[in-house]
């Protein structure tokens, strides 16, 4: 028996990869003025520019997660035609998905019970997820047991790391991230702020940097200094709408570090949402999570 894989939106994931990975994806929504529309649509084609142009003039925007329901609707017909099942999903530090889809599942394991049925929280987003869930159909294609795939990404989950800047802190203060002071003093005075991905799955700041140059000077100082190779040449360079600073990261990647795999990921909507335009992340294996 063979076991498929399920995941969200969140993974970041093009069509093309999606459907040459096999994968089953659930969508999360995101708000758009009073327009709802879901993160992946199959044969949808996402205008990223015209979502962040929106954002950028501050338009409505906000989320939903993913509803039992929905994740009922995908996951059934995969248990229905034989398959185990895995569920690698987005942090339940950052949405309630993760939890909305073990609802489900935990339900449809009661009504398939000779199907094996294992899910994970990554605790990551976007590559990071992606970057598991690749490494499960690595596993799955090689005829590894749904198991082994379940237990490599739970030993290696706190190994990957999200370090990022944003450009405008009115999006992480409308979202709770910062105060309304220090959004209003770090806009005046061009401070960037440095966060990370928590051991908790949770967003945090770290750090900040005078200036956006110096802000992504620092995020490629914090993944050359923490980055594990023993673990992944990958590194993840994530934007929201900022492509010349993820070009830069990737030029000053390639110029400083021999043998790494830099790969350029423009942000998902949902995600997008909430850190709004101008984002500017690595994402890789490293020594530690924090």
């Amino acid at each position: 028996m063979s076991f498929q894989i399920l995941t969200d939106s969140s993974c970041n994931l093009t069509e093309d990869v999606i459907e040459q990975l096999g994968l089953h994806i659930v969508s999360l929504a995101y708000i758009m003025g009073d327009e709802e529309k879901f993160s992946y649509v199959k044969g949808q084609v996402f205008n990223h520019k015209e979502f962040y142009d929106a954002l950028k003039a501050k338009i409505s925007a906000k989320t939903s997660q993913v509803t039992p329901e929905q994740a009922r609707e995908v996951a059934r017909p995969v248990l229905e035609g034989g398959n185990d099942l895995l569920y690698v999903g987005f942090s339940s530090g950052l949405s309630g998905t993760y939890n909305a889809v073990c609802v489900a599942l935990k339900e449809l394991q009661e009504e398939f019970a000779d199907r094996k049925i294992l899910f994970v929280d990554t605790l990551a987003a976007s590559a990071g997820q992606a970057h598991f869930v690749r490494q499960a159909c690595k596993m799955r294609d090689e005829g590894k047991a749904i198991e082994e795939a379940h237990r490599w990404i739970e030993d290696n989950k706190m190994n990957m790391c999200h370090v990022f800047t944003v450009d405008d802190l009115w999006h992480l203060q409308r979202g709770g991230r910062i105060s309304v002071g220090k959004a209003f003093v770090g806009s005046l005075l061009s401070v960037k702020p440095i966060l990370i991905v928590n051991n908790e799955g949770k967003l945090v700041p770290v750090g900040r940097a005078k200036g956006r140059r110096k802000s992504l000077d620092t995020i490629l100082e914090k993944m050359a200094e923490n980055i594990d190779l023993a673990l992944s040449d990958m590194v993840y360079i994530l934007h929201s709408d900022a492509e010349a600073d993820a070009e830069y990261m990737a030029g000053q990647i390639k110029e400083r570090h021999e043998g790494l795999k830099p790969e350029i990921v423009y942000l998902e909507p949902v995600i997008g949402t909430h850190t709004g335009p101008g984002v500017a992340a690595l994402v890789f294996m490293g020594k530690t999570r924090e």
